[in-house]
């Protein structure tokens, strides 16, 4: 059963589902979209063709839908999610698409169903700490077919000092503005703020992928510096 922390976190988004992706456009330039792009792209080369997909932690279902491009019609998506608003407008937008709600680290599925599992722009809601994290992680590969793909995309502490000094004043300025904008969701973009803030590096989000006994683990960083694609082999 989820915390009571974890059903807060889906109440901060049934909160704040309608401004969802209207956030997320303003808080990054719109690039939100090209990293969901690149990311999908990613998958579809290194994903079976007719691939049976989860995109874990859905939201409003944006990654599912750039999935569904990229992997082609033979792909078989589900998308999963907390909190009930955010998937009623994932179910509104696409109809094309399979969403349900389910709790990350109790997934309503059998061992080794599908060949990729993804999350975008979620994992670090999932950080409530190390071990949930972990268990988090090792749900995901439990549900994945042996050799399957996990491909993860977030936001990451760059390494260069410069660049993330930048990011954070900007994350707190941009949260800042949003909270003006809408004084009622200032406990939402808050807890936004904090869990960008304190997400891990690429390298030790790499090590935490091995330590759940995911295999392979890779990231590429994205422009500019501050999002990461990572993908593993179950």
């Amino acid at each position: 059963m989820p915390s009571k922390t974890e059903l807060a976190i889906a109440g901060f988004y049934d909160g704040i589902y309608l401004f969802y992706e209207a956030a997320n456009s303003l808080l990054t330039f719109g690039l939100d979209h090209y990293w969901r792009a690149r990311a999908a792209a990613a998958a579809a080369r290194l994903a079976p063709e007719r691939s049976k997909v989860l995109d874990v932690c859905c939201g409003t279902g944006d990654f599912s839908l750039a999935l569904k491009k990229a992997l082609g019609p033979a792909a078989e998506i589900t998308g999963a999610d907390l909190s009930a608003a955010m998937l009623s407008s994932a179910k509104a937008k696409h109809p094309g698409i399979t969403f349900l709600q389910a709790e990350a680290k109790e997934l309503p599925f059998p061992d080794g169903v599908f060949d990729l599992v993804t999350i975008s722009f979620a994992t670090r809601n999932l950080n409530i700490d190390r071990e949930k994290m972990l268990a988090a992680l090792r749900e995901f590969g439990r549900v994945l077919k042996p050799g399957g793909l996990f491909l993860n995309l977030e936001t990451t502490r760059p390494e260069n000092a410069v660049l993330w000094s930048l990011m954070r004043l900007y994350v707190r300025s941009v949260i800042g503005l949003l909270n003006l904008l809408s004084p009622k969701s200032r406990s939402s973009y808050s807890f936004l703020r904090t869990t960008i803030l304190t997400f891990y590096s690429a390298a030790q989000f790499s090590a935490l992928l091995s330590e759940a006994g995911f295999r392979s683990a890779s990231a590429a960083i994205l422009f500019p510096g501050a999002v990461a694609v990572h993908t593993a082999r179950r």
